[in-house]
């Protein structure tokens, strides 16, 4: 008597079309996890990263001598804009040193250059003693305070150290 294979023993070949699904899936698989690992190395920062120190310069009693040798004369005790690379990878903002009162002989502020409405770079204006946005209107004070059109917050703030009469900046406040 002849033994007839039991089911389980059996082996089918797969089919082209299963075949093709499953090099498909593992295909799509792959490729996901491979963006899924972009998308979370884009979100966590990597250590160390971030604004660096930079020096703005050497600040006498009319302005600031950037390191490249660049003078800035304070005007109405503002002066600037001057260059902050925060990464130093080329991501250059602008910054405006800021004096309080005419009897400072130091820097105050460091303000950021860019409106916080739409992102344009404001420039300061000494003749109405004003940081004005030219792309829809917007008006800071010398303290960076939005006092006029429609930016819904005040001008970034920088940390910044003074030491005698060298100025450097550390980054922008949170």
């Amino acid at each position: 008597m002849a033994s007839t294979p039991h089911t389980s023993q059996t082996h089918t070949p797969p089919s082209r079309y299963n075949f093709m699904i499953l090099s498909m899936t593992t295909l799509i698989g792959i490729v996901s996890i491979g963006y899924l690992g972009m998308i979370v190395a884009y979100l966590v920062p990597r250590k160390g990263e971030g604004a660096r120190a930079q020096s703005l310069g050497t600040v006498g009693a009319d302005g600031i001598t950037g390191p490249d040798g660049t003078s800035y004369s304070f005007q109405n005790g503002v002066a600037g804009p001057f260059i902050y690379d925060a990464t130093g990878r080329g991501d250059a903002q602008g910054i405006y040193a800021v004096r309080k009162s005419a009897a400072s002989k130091g820097v105050d502020l460091i303000l950021g250059q860019t409106c916080t409405h739409l992102g344009c770079p404001v420039g300061w204006t000494p003749a109405s003693n004003s940081f004005n946005c030219p792309c829809h209107g917007s008006i800071y004070n010398k303290e960076g305070q939005n006092i006029g059109g429609p930016a819904p917050a005040p001008l970034y703030k920088y940390n910044f150290t003074s030491k005698g009469d060298q100025v450097t900046v550390q980054g922008r406040q949170s």
